[in-house]
């Protein structure tokens, strides 16, 4: 996921858009039982100036994980929407709020892997009311009563 900010400056051009393809690595899925499913699709439209770029887009991402309450698993789809700052390493502007790129190259896999980082939720859940699992023998719940007296 790299732009070359170079390439586009030889070429006259001041703004391009990209399209990637990104597998998620499976070290950023926080939830139990989690697993990224597929590619991560990164849309990204660049505005080039001297020593700053501006990135925009967008990162749609897919997941299964395990509902906290029945444990059944759940697929979700997510899509992250980003606006972000760009500036040379040598740009006397650098602060924390912004990202760096050095040879006019951005590489986008450690903003777009901190999007999905801070996007992912706590937990998920198959259904808004789903109603967990029976504490006393484990039965689902969102099948029908156990029996047991505790429920």
């Amino acid at each position: 996921m790299i732009i070359d900010l170079k390439a586009l400056k030889q070429k006259g051009q001041k703004t391009a858009r990209y399209e990637f393809d990104y597998v998620i690595p499976q070290d950023l899925m926080g939830l139990p039982g989690g697993q990224f499913e597929g590619a991560a699709k990164i849309t990204a439209n660049v505005e080039v100036y001297d020593d700053e770029a501006y990135v925009d887009g967008e990162i749609t991402y897919s997941f299964t994980a395990c509902c906290a309450r029945c444990l059944s698993t759940v697929r979700a789809e997510r899509k992250i929407d980003y606006d972000e700052l760009f500036l040379s390493e040598y740009s006397p502007k650098k602060d924390d709020d912004c990202y760096v790129y050095t040879r006019d190259k951005i590489d986008l896999k450690q903003m777009v892997n901190e999007f999905i980082l801070t996007d992912m939720p706590f937990a998920v859940y198959c259904s808004e009311d789903c109603k967990g699992l029976c504490p006393t023998c484990g039965k689902n719940l969102n099948d029908g009563e156990c029996g047991c007296k505790n429920t």
